[in-house]
């Protein structure tokens, strides 16, 4: 395992995997406010999310490729051809994903508006953007039932989080204590994922929220030199 990880480190820290189990319940928490079903369209929705939020920290790091010192690409450590072949493999398989799980059109919709979202995110480092980008995750998962007003509620309660987290970590790469701050906070919206779907009660996508949660615990503790930020 160590030597495993040690050999895929750089692509480890280019994708963020630590992050990743935050990304499906979104969808879940979507998906239960808006009452749909726990189906293959829901657990496709879930897979797609997670390769747009791969796609967007691939962007993220080309765009910052010149400044970013100490991520994959200024090192040396992934080329920028590569660089550029993971993003297009990650959104193309997202939306291979939702064409196999047969999702909705209102999903496509929304998917497309969030890779706009991901990429005026990379581009300005606007927080409120990356609120957004966060909110329009729910709404992705809502849109397999339709995005009712509790979902719309769910995604402004996202929105406000994440911007508000996204706006305190500003100068974290300059204060070793803020980053672990910051990825506690990024990690802590597991439970507010819980607290939601407990609100929107579903037994299956409250269990599949502790899973994510057990599944972020696990990672942390496997990869604990891989840096989340």
């Amino acid at each position: 395992m160590v030597k495993y990880v040690q050999t895929m480190n750089p692509w480890l820290r280019f994708f963020r995997v630590v992050n990743l189990p935050t990304v499906p319940g979104d969808v879940l928490v979507g998906a239960a406010a808006a009452g749909a079903a726990a189906d293959s369209r829901v657990w496709g929705a879930c897979a797609a999310s997670c390769f747009l939020y791969l796609f967007g920290l691939a962007h993220n790091d080309i765009v910052g490729a010149q400044k970013d010192k100490g991520r994959p690409i200024p090192d040396g450590e992934i080329s920028m051809d590569a660089a550029w072949a993971a993003a297009a493999a990650c959104l193309a398989a997202a939306f291979g994903i939702a064409w196999w799980a047969g999702l909705p059109s209102a999903w496509w919709w929304l998917a497309v508006e969030l890779v706009v979202l991901i990429v005026l995110y990379n581009r300005t480092k606007a927080w409120w953007l990356m609120g957004m980008c966060r909110a329009w995750n729910v709404l992705c998962g809502a849109a397999i039932a339709g995005v009712g007003p509790r979902a719309v509620g769910a995604a402004v309660l996202w929105w406000l989080y994440i911007s508000l987290v996204t706006l305190y970590s500003e100068g974290e790469e300059r204060d070793p204590a803020k980053k672990r701050r910051v990825g506690m906070l990024v990690g802590g919206i597991v439970y507010l994922q819980l607290a939601a779907l407990a609100v929107f009660p579903n037994a299956t996508y409250l269990a599949a929220g502790a899973a994510l949660l057990a599944l972020l615990w696990i990672v942390k503790r496997q990869l604990p030199k891989v840096s989340a930020s």
